[in-house]
């Protein structure tokens, strides 16, 4: 019985077929209103097999997680981090979910987890861990196609509203929110208007260095980036974060650090100077004193990478992504009321002992 099926269900991934999954369970009651379980059971639906025909059949695998009842719901995209895949940020998007959204998570083809072992094993190089995740950052494939990525899931949101079993009806296409970590912060922070630089991309995209140019898609309502890059890296420069035209939101903190193969580092500090360059308006940027780089991360496998603020920070991150979307997908008037440094530092713990509250 057992054999019967797994061929079943590999014969649903060789046709494109997605999986309707229906499992969400009950949380813990009497928890601040947006950290708490949302009122929706959760579906979801992945496509594994989607290639984009613009892009030379580029494959752009989709998880969508949406609530199973009722209609027209906004929609936010995920993009994961280098070496994740559109699990990563599993528990984050169900509970976005729950709250009344459709949330896609896109799996970047050339900065997932499948990419990193490649370049880890034998035909790959030999790479450590580290460096294999470097070698994703200068990657032109990988680096400017990821914002693409996000234009062709709002396409096939679109599509899928129209007519398609499970989402029709369900998605709101005129209300957009992009969220990623890490990797994904710089997706969203290109796709709302930041211009990643040319200069450490091998091989190298004509004219060689500055300014890419513009990957922003006017869909896209505001993003949200955990972990944003700062200039003086591989992705921007101090020119690029101009351009961001929409609300966006930063999170970081003061243990956010990142080193690279070659023993450079990037310090939580540094990350201060994207939030010094953004331009004003609808800016916001919250500091989780205590937060390191892998407390973002939550999912099943997030054990490999131990942090003592994950429960800290999962619980705020949950929390502020239900509150900025309300805000700024649903427009609802009481978000006001928490959009403030009190309501933020009432979600504090043991290990991130207080946040600091930042906008313009």
């Amino acid at each position: 019985m057992k054999k019967i099926i797994f061929v079943i269900l590999s014969m649903s991934l060789i046709f494109s077929k997605p999986f309707l999954t229906k499992v969400w369970p009950d949380e813990v009651k009497n928890q601040p209103e947006y950290e708490k379980i949302g009122p929706y059971k959760v579906n979801s639906l992945e496509f594994p097999n989607l290639k984009d025909a613009n892009r030379k059949n580029r494959k752009v695998p989709l998880k969508v997680h949406f609530p199973a009842k009722g209609r027209n719901f906004p929609l936010v995209v995920f993009s994961h981090g280098g070496g994740g895949n559109w699990d990563s940020y599993i528990y984050q998007v169900r509970h976005l979910a729950s709250h009344g959204y459709v949330v896609i998570c896109i799996e970047h083809v050339d900065s997932n987890n499948k990419q990193v072992k490649y370049y880890m094993g034998r035909r790959g190089g030999r790479m450590r861990y580290i460096e294999a995740l470097f070698r994703t950052t200068h990657d032109p494939e990988a680096m400017l196609e990821r914002p693409k990525d996000v234009s062709f899931a709002i396409d096939q949101a679109v599509l899928w509203n129209k007519d398609y079993k499970e989402l029709t009806g369900k998605i709101n296409t005129n209300k957009i929110g992009v969220m990623g970590h890490s990797y994904g912060a710089y997706t969203t922070l290109a796709i709302c208007g930041a211009q990643p630089i040319l200069d450490y991309l091998e091989p190298k995209v004509s004219p060689g260095k500055g300014l890419a140019g513009d990957f922003s898609d006017p869909r896209v309502t505001f993003g949200l980036a955990m972990s944003p890059q700062p200039p003086e890296g591989t992705y921007f420069g101090k020119d690029s974060y101009k351009t961001i035209n929409r609300p966006l939101v930063g999170i970081s903190g003061s243990n956010d650090t990142w080193k690279t193969f070659d023993d450079r580092s990037m310090t939580a500090k540094d990350r201060w100077q994207f939030w010094e360059l953004l331009p004003n308006g609808d800016k916001y940027f919250l500091w989780l004193e205590n937060a390191d780089h892998f407390s973002f991360v939550d999912n099943p496998k997030a054990w490999l990478f131990p942090s003592k603020s994950r429960p800290d920070v999962q619980r705020i991150s949950k929390a502020m992504m239900v509150l900025f979307c309300d805000h700024f997908l649903k427009e609802k008037k009481e978000t006001k009321n928490k959009m403030n440094k009190e309501y933020a530092n009432s979600l504090c713990g043991n290990v991130v002992t207080e946040i600091q509250w930042h906008e313009k």
